[in-house]
């Protein structure tokens, strides 16, 4: 082997030797670096579980301080409110007033049924509060026998009952709190007559949907007030008034009956103006008119202003819609027991303000009794006002004292 030859191999052992030296290096920095972020990695996460460990330990102390402090908390009166619609909007917000009251006096309300898996009728309610030996019930009125039997047993145990929304005078209520059923019936009709003489050239079929948790008596003045208004604008002879009491006690019952309505075997004769008097009523109207495309086709007067009903006014497929103070419903109720159980009186009958909504005076805030609002109060209004003798015709319970927001009492016919 040549000079030559040993020098070019010496050289290329030389320049092996400093390649095989410089990926030493690089995988001993290539392991550093993995080592480094093992170590980083582990570290984080030894930290987010001591983090984890430390706040669910101070969550679940504070749950348990919370708890010991609701435990601890004793309540001088317990009362049980009571409806078939507890799910509704209206009903939450009336529950949602009686607690605000309630909370003045330390007094508990719970409203029945509420959270339970099983799907419970206003009586079986009524009859857990009586044998729970409430300080006092407040319920939705209804003239149903059963119902009227168990309420005429809560007052031989001294159980106080509040009526709210609707009212049954032969069940020994100390109150009613609501809305007058003429003056409601009166409202609708003034409506109705307003829209027949600017858009009803010939004849109008009007269906007035009733809730049947309405007793008999509800329904009767609601109608008798309509057609009165009818008469006095001499339109008796190009509107037709009918009614239909729609199921509201069994799962989409409801739906089902305003369904047929529009589908059923008599829809070719169906109704250019529904009149619906119930929340539940008028968002199943309004979602049957669009399911069916009659939108245009029949015009909807409503109750209460959920979100839904609110975007209905909106979008002018329901033309106005009756609002009553739902909080103040709740409110009254627990005044007035709260003022029985104090003094062992109370004023018979609290009437709740009502508003008529339409798209012109609707803003955006559902609820229209804030101070923002500018929807019309008609509270005490000519289109609300009945006169005395309409009143007396009636009969109607509303003939008794009314007990205002500041508590004095007016002696007022209906």
């Amino acid at each position: 082997m040549s000079q030559e030859d040993l020098e070019e191999k010496e050289v290329t052992a030389e320049e092996s030797a400093e390649d095989n030296k410089a990926k030493a290096n690089k995988s001993n920095k290539g392991n550093r670096g993995i080592l480094i972020a093992t170590v980083a990695l582990g570290v984080l996460l030894a930290f987010t579980v001591v983090f984890s460990i430390i706040f669910f330990y101070l969550r679940i102390r504070e749950t348990k301080n919370s708890l010991v402090q609701e435990e601890s908390k004793a309540y001088d009166k317990y009362y049980a409110m009571i409806t078939d619609s507890r799910n509704t909007d209206y009903w939450k917000s009336v529950y949602a007033g009686a607690c605000e009251e309630a909370e003045k006096h330390n007094a508990y309300v719970e409203l029945m049924g509420e959270n339970l898996e099983a799907n419970l009728s206003k009586t079986d309610l009524l009859r857990i509060a009586i044998n729970s030996n409430v300080d006092g019930i407040i319920i939705e009125g209804d003239d149903k026998r059963e119902t009227l039997e168990l309420l005429q047993e809560a007052n031989r145990q001294d159980i106080p009952v509040v009526t709210v929304s609707d009212d049954n005078m032969e069940s020994n209520r100390i109150s009613y709190i609501g809305v007058s059923s003429y003056n409601m019936g009166k409202e609708y009709g003034s409506q109705l007559t307003q829209y027949v003489k600017e858009n009803v050239t010939d004849f109008c079929r009007v269906l007035v949907l009733m809730d049947d948790t309405f007793t008999a008596s509800s329904q009767s003045i609601i109608l008798t007030a309509i057609n009165e208004s009818v008469e006095v604008e001499g339109l008796s002879d190009k509107v037709k008034i009918s009614s239909q009491v729609v199921s509201s006690n069994k799962d989409y019952a409801a739906e089902e009956d305003i369904r047929d309505i529009f589908v059923g075997e008599n829809s070719h004769a169906g109704p250019d103006v529904i009149i619906c008097l119930s929340e539940k009523n008028t968002a199943c109207v309004y979602q049957t008119v669009v399911d069916y495309n009659k939108v245009g086709q029949v015009e909807i007067f409503g109750y209460y202003l959920s979100p839904i009903i609110e975007y209905a006014i909106e979008k002018d497929i329901i033309r106005s819609s009756i609002v009553v103070d739902t909080r103040q419903m709740g409110r009254y109720s627990v005044e007035a027991m709260n003022e029985y159980m104090e003094t062992g009186y109370v004023s018979e009958i609290y009437l709740i303000d009502t508003n008529l909504v339409t798209k012109e005076n609707l803003t955006q805030n559902t609820d229209p009794y804030s101070p923002d609002s500018d929807i019309q109060d008609t509270h005490g209004s000519d289109a609300l006002d009945s006169d005395e003798s309409s009143s007396e015709n009636s009969n109607e319970s509303e003939e008794a004292p009314v007990t205002t927001e500041e508590g004095g009492a007016d002696d007022e016919t209906d």
